[in-house]
């Protein structure tokens, strides 16, 4: 399997990875159009944590994207939707339920590890799952294109790289480009297992094809997930990084969405 780095996040042109695990990593789905009777494939504890949701809107977007994320995962582990079991995991926090953090799932009797992300944006959600034992992390992220695009938006969520680099870009581009720049950051913390909700976005530094991000954040302070070792000391060398645009259209999104991709990958032997 070959991979690539990209180094230009306005999302123009290249290929993101080549090799047949990557040809199916992605698949978008309407959130209205899953059918919420198939939520008996998923977990006791996903449909507790869907009754939960005040908002019966948010409570069927929720339960969509959890049988969403199930079916495209068993199609890319090559098995049943019911034969995979939730084992989710949080670097945030001390709850062990397997079914929030980042999306993992086992698969059939060889207990195949399938790696998973998912974003929702409205109506839509996009999604990325692999059992590619070289990747460490996957992460997506979807946004409405004008999301990132307000006035203020570099003070509190770039890094001075990253505000550098929107200098130099044409002013009537500046929205488009900071919403391609959030979704690479949100893209590359799932990845790793983190959440904006307790990591400084400014620390993620995505204006490059190698993320430049702290230690804590980073994970070298503790595993990267639960069955690999800590970012960058595997055998002394760091992790390769893919982190590209998607192009929304190539998944069957509307185009008026901004979506990021990142795979955190094995180093070479």
């Amino acid at each position: 399997m070959t991979y690539q780095q990209r180094s230009d996040p306005s999302g123009e042109g290249g290929q993101m990875a080549a090799g047949p695990d990557t040809d199916r990593l992605l698949a978008a789905v309407k959130l209205s159009g899953v059918d919420l009777r198939q939520a008996d494939i998923l977990e006791e504890s996903e449909r507790q944590r869907a009754a939960l949701f005040d908002s019966g809107i948010q409570r069927d977007r929720f339960l969509a994207g959890r049988i969403a994320l199930r079916r495209h995962a068993a199609q890319v582990a090559g098995t049943g939707a019911g034969a995979l079991r939730a084992d989710y995991v949080c670097r945030e926090c001390a709850r062990d339920d397997h079914v929030h953090g980042m999306p993992r799932y086992r698969a059939g009797p060889s207990g195949q590890t399938v790696l998973a992300s998912l974003s929702r944006a409205g109506d839509w959600c996009l999604l990325a799952a692999t059992t590619d034992e070289q990747v460490l992390g996957v992460g997506v992220d979807l946004e409405d294109s004008t999301a990132a695009g307000f006035e203020g938006f570099g003070a509190v969520a770039l890094s001075e790289r990253e505000r550098e680099y929107l200098h130099r870009v044409e002013p009537a581009l500046r929205p488009a480009v900071q919403t391609n720049l959030w979704t690479r950051k949100e893209a590359v913390l799932k990845a790793l297992g983190r959440g904006l909700a307790v990591v400084d976005p400014a620390l993620v530094d995505v204006a490059g094809s190698v993320p430049l991000l702290p230690g804590q954040v980073a994970g070298t302070g503790g595993p990267l997930m639960a069955v690999e070792p800590p970012v960058g000391r595997r055998k002394g060398r760091p992790p390769r990084w893919v982190v590209d645009a998607v192009d929304p259209g190539s998944v069957g999104l509307p185009l008026s969405f901004t979506a990021a991709v990142a795979l955190v990958v094995k180093p070479r032997s």
